[in-house]
């Protein structure tokens, strides 16, 4: 499955979309070229349950500013466009990021059963 660059706030960009994951990176940023190896995996195994986004921080600062994103790849679970709280920061390994986003989605399904 692609992941789609985002060029908007994901508040906007992705308000009608159920589950979604953002990673804000940095085009020189080491850490963000060994997790995009493992994004298009994740992205394709969680098909159908979570979509997957990126957004450039340096070209689009004031957006990753209002997200507080401090260090990069930071990785955010939206729904319907609302960042949840506890991001992803520097995942280094795909099981790190997969478990993160197992976990977030086991959330989700609780906020949907309520």
């Amino acid at each position: 499955m692609a992941i789609t660059e985002l060029m908007e706030d994901p508040k906007t960009a992705l308000k009608g979309i159920c589950a979604a994951v953002v990673v804000f990176y940095a085009p020189w940023c080491r850490d963000c070229k060994v997790s995009e190896e493992f994004e298009g995996k994740l992205a394709d195994d969680f098909a159908g349950k979570a979509d997957f986004f990126r957004l450039d921080s340096v070209n689009l600062e004031e957006i990753a500013d209002a997200y507080e994103v401090e260090r990069y790849p930071t990785w955010m679970f939206f729904i319907k466009g609302k960042p949840m709280p506890h991001p992803l920061v520097e995942p280094m390994t795909e099981g790190e990021a997969r478990n993160w986003l197992e976990m977030r989605l086991a959330g989700q399904g609780r906020r949907e059963r309520k």
